[in-house]
């Protein structure tokens, strides 16, 4: 799978990720998160927006069509056609250490043995 950012389709407003350590705020499930610009873009409750490469946006995409229910690996890998398990964990780790360095826990959580699960609310925004 070709990765490509697509960075210049994005507002000027979507903010690097490599800005230092910033002091992590607790994961409240009570907190919503946004899904911007066809998925391209995650804004955390606070309002920051990260830019997401295909391959995160295939994955959390996959993974929040079933909010508060366990997506297994196996129907994840499903939506990643020719990618590895270890492919499928490493997106998931960058996109979780993304939302940690701007200070925010993603409420992505893996349930052993299974797969991966968002407990918290999101709103998908229309293109």
């Amino acid at each position: 799978m070709t990765q490509h950012s697509y960075a210049s389709d994005l507002p000027a407003d979507v903010v690097a990720t490599d800005d230092g350590a910033a002091p992590h705020a607790s994961a409240n499930s009570d907190e919503t998160w946004n899904l911007l610009y066809r998925g391209w873009v995650l804004s955390t409750p606070r309002g920051v927006r990260i830019s997401l490469t295909a391959l995160e946006r295939v994955c959390f995409l996959a993974i929040v069509e079933h909010p508060g229910r366990e997506l297994s690996r196996d129907a994840l890998m499903k939506a990643l056609p020719g990618s590895s398990l270890r492919t499928l964990n490493v997106a998931i780790s960058r996109l979780r250490k993304k939302v940690s360095e701007v200070g925010a826990e993603l409420p992505l959580h893996t349930v052993h043995g299974m797969g991966y699960v968002f407990l918290g609310h999101l709103n998908v925004q229309p293109s």
